[in-house]
């Protein structure tokens, strides 16, 4: 084993932050696959990545970021949106040798410290071996013994043994099963440790870039101090040698228990990371997410977004949208529908004074830089004086300062005007929906719009340009 201290500087932070950033990401596409549905995401943002993988998860966060630039602030924006619409707090992890100016930008967003973690770690070399420790076995674990393996580890996560800085982090052992599971999918490999047949603890073992990252171990309290960590680590340091890792890393808490056991093992701390958390918004205020967009426009307005010599201006709704049901409902026919959605996403609202002129719903879709105008509507008595196309160029201007290449909208076929109005605008014809509006999705039959019947849906879509080009 080698006891010469391993220093690390910045290029070897880079490259764990990096790897620690794809495990995240890995994973969170694997809990993606798992359940089968596109609520979680994986963003990437300033050589890092941004993920969310489900309620609770242990995935949820944003991880590698301060070397590789300076976060976009619009980036930020819709990172901080899309947790926040998922009712979690954004965490990001940031190490202390990543560029100062991260924290100093996230913390100006009102995240707060919370906690910290140690990263330890190991220089490997082909003279690893085992530690043999009477009546302990180490392995990898066998199809069936993953519920006693999980049983040992929730039992030790959930006894800690009290030394050095509190965990920030509880999960339910539900949240955990799924993750470990994901982890596994991700190509994180378990192994369990029997002491006299039992199972006693558990760790797992990513290799990556030639990184081995030891992750998720705990022993059950009853086994305690009697070497099974030792073998657990042993056991996976020299696996990873043998599959040619020139480093090992591990994340503890300080002080604690589980980093004194691995720097008995030679790890040495290379760098902390600050956990800063940006706490997500009460119920009922989603209205406000993503504003920082909107504010800096109302600060600096221009172009669209700047107020007309009749007072006219275009601005970002706060607040409950009921009060806009009634405008919403001119561009939706169905009740059921519109109530389905009217909290999602954006709202823009043109306004002369305090009086709402028309209004446009912006919301993201399942695929990277792609939005879609969801509900825009322009009172009767407004319509024909360039509230809509202001309304759309605001949008547009907004998405496009998210990173947004695609802009979407979709309106009845029979609704010729609507056609028109988005043509104007720049949209092309993409695709038609045959038999959208049916009493199966919620449209009363027969429906008539221009002497019409309400059937099929047509989609348009137009590009977005860079937001400085």
């Amino acid at each position: 084993m080698s006891r010469v201290p391993l220093f690390c500087d910045v290029a070897l932070a880079e490259r764990i932050e990096h790897a620690e950033a794809r495990l995240m990401a890995a994973a969170a596409e694997a809990a993606r696959l798992r359940r089968g549905d596109d609520s979680g995401f994986v963003a990437p943002v300033a050589g890092g990545v941004a993920a969310y993988a489900g309620a609770g998860s242990p995935f949820n966060k944003i991880a590698g970021l301060g070397f590789d630039g300076i976060p976009d602030e619009a980036a930020l924006d819709g990172i901080e949106r899309a947790f926040a619409e998922r009712g979690a707090p954004v965490q990001a992890e940031v190490a202390h040798l990543a560029n100062p100016a991260v924290d100093a930008l996230l913390t100006s967003r009102g995240y707060r410290l919370t906690s910290f973690e140690n990263v330890l770690g190991l220089a490997l070399d082909s003279g690893h071996e085992r530690v043999v420790s009477p009546g302990i076995e180490v392995r990898e674990c066998r199809d069936g013994e993953f519920d006693a393996w999980l049983q040992a580890v929730t039992d030790g996560f959930a006894h800690p043994d009290g030394q050095g800085v509190p965990t920030h982090e509880e999960f339910p052992r539900e949240v955990l099963a799924d993750a470990e599971r994901d982890f596994a999918a991700a190509g994180v490999v378990h192994y369990v440790a029997l002491r006299d047949g039992a199972v006693a603890a558990g760790g797992s073992l990513r290799i990556t870039d030639g990184i081995a990252q030891l992750t998720g171990a705990a022993t059950a309290p009853a086994h305690r101090r009697r070497g099974v960590q030792t073998a657990l680590v042993s056991a996976r340091l020299a696996d990873a040698a043998a599959a040619g890792c020139d480093i090992a890393v591990v994340t503890t808490q300080p002080g604690s228990k589980s980093q004194q056991n691995v720097q008995r093992r030679g790890f040495h701390l290379l760098y902390t990371r600050a956990v800063l958390v940006k706490e997500a918004p009460p119920p009922g205020s989603a209205a406000r997410l993503g504003t920082a967009i909107a504010s800096r426009a109302a600060r600096r307005p221009r172009g669209a977004w700047e107020e007309t010599p009749d007072g006219v201006r275009v601005v970002e709704h706060e607040g409950s949208r009921e009060g806009l049901r009634p405008l919403f409902a001119l561009a939706e026919d169905s009740p059921e529908q519109l109530t389905s959605y009217i909290d999602d996403g954006r709202v823009l609202v043109a306004l002369r004074g305090a009086d709402v002129l028309g209004h446009l719903q912006l919301t993201g879709t399942d695929r990277a830089g792609e939005f879609e105008i969801k509900n825009m509507a322009v009172r009767e008595d407004r319509q024909r004086a360039g509230v809509g196309s202001r309304l759309v160029r605001c949008a547009m201007d907004l998405a496009a300062g998210e990173s947004g290449t695609r802009l979407l909208v979709a309106t009845a076929a029979a609704d010729t005007g609507n056609l028109r109005f988005y043509q104007r605008q720049g949209f092309r014809l993409h695709s038609v929906e045959r038999d959208a509006f049916t009493a199966r999705t919620g449209y009363e039959p027969g429906t008539v719009i221009d002497g019409v019947e309400l059937r099929d849906r047509v989609w348009l879509d137009r590009p977005l340009a860079p937001a400085n080009a």
